[in-house]
């Protein structure tokens, strides 16, 4: 996990205000607000969703005509070998007769030359199968390729929408300030996200993160209750190289959503993460960490808004009140 410098604990308001302040008149075009930076992530993410779910289906199409392909190829391979064998045969049968023999009527050739026909019409149509199957999975190959590029294409952007961020905190690292309260947006819990689709499952998580106040907290937001579970213990987080990736839950990772990992905690479920006298209320959306003393992996967000980058921590399971 890689550790947040001791400068970044602005939020991005603090960092926009500062940014404001010292950009002054005159000069370059201001950097995208806050919300707008919000807005553009979100809108990558949704479609990230879309073109994982559609790269994946088109690797999926590649294996199956991959496999059409090589079933194409064996009989192809079984035909060619019947119209050599029916071939020998004939000329096998035709050095023993004689011409007057041969051209007598005789059943046996009757029969034989239907054989070698069907066999001949056999190969065309193996050879037709094999030629249509090279040109499925050509053709998946192909897709499956360009969904991968677009999909790379909106990762790009996705992570440069991070490099404006890095700006923003590198202009507000100058100056001192608390956490100020970043976006908020809600959560229902206790329904597991939908299995299917990424894109399903980000609208999903999306739409959980827009019914409470997600972000940092005071205290327990209204409308939730604690249960009375606690989990405590060592916290990491994660960002970089994960950003724009499917979670365990299907979902799109988003390094600036109030998410986290847990080994086994049911997707859905919301945290009150405790530490340093702040606290911060985030979803669990993935798996992890893998590391046998930690408990929670927390999103860039979660860990900026906490101050810390690895330690302890509490965590209190809230539901709806």
């Amino acid at each position: 996990m890689r550790c947040v410098p001791a400068w970044r604990v602005l939020t991005w308001p603090s960092a926009l205000s500062l940014l404001i302040v010292t950009a002054g008149a005159g000069r370059a075009a201001p950097a995208p607000t806050f919300e707008v930076l919000t807005a553009r992530r979100t809108a990558l993410i949704s479609r990230i969703a879309e073109l994982t779910d559609r790269a994946e289906r088109d690797q999926a199409a590649v294996v199956v005509a991959q496999q059409r392909r090589s079933r194409a190829g064996s009989r192809l391979a079984d035909a060619r070998h019947a119209t050599r064998d029916r071939a020998r045969k004939a000329y096998m049968h035709g050095l023993g007769q004689t011409a007057e023999a041969l051209a007598r009527p005789n059943v046996y050739l009757e029969v034989s030359f239907r054989r070698d026909r069907r066999a001949v019409e056999a190969l065309r149509a193996a050879r037709a199968a094999d030629d249509g199957a090279t040109r499925g999975a050509d053709s998946a190959r192909d897709a499956s390729r360009a969904a991968l590029v677009e999909l790379d294409r909106a990762r790009r952007e996705l992570e440069a929408t991070i490099a404006t961020r890095e700006k923003l905190d590198a202009i507000a690292g100058e100056a001192t300030g608390a956490i100020e309260a970043a976006a908020r947006a809600s959560a229902r819990s206790g329904v597991a996200p939908p299995a299917a689709g990424h894109a399903r499952a980000t609208r999903f998580q999306q739409e959980l993160l827009s019914r409470f106040p997600f972000g940092p907290q005071s205290a327990i937001p209204p409308g939730l209750r604690p249960t009375g579970e606690v989990i405590a213990g060592t916290a990491s987080w994660y960002g970089p190289g994960f950003d724009g990736r499917p979670t365990a839950s299907g979902a799109i990772y988003d390094m600036e959503a109030w998410t986290c990992a847990h080994r086994t905690l049911p997707f859905g479920t919301l945290l009150l993460v405790s530490a340093h006298g702040r606290q911060v209320l985030v979803v669990v959306n993935d798996r992890g960490p893998y590391h046998a003393d930690w408990v929670l992996d927390l999103s860039h967000a979660a860990a900026v808004a906490l101050g810390q980058s690895l330690g302890p921590v509490s965590a209190e399971v809230l539901v709806p009140a």
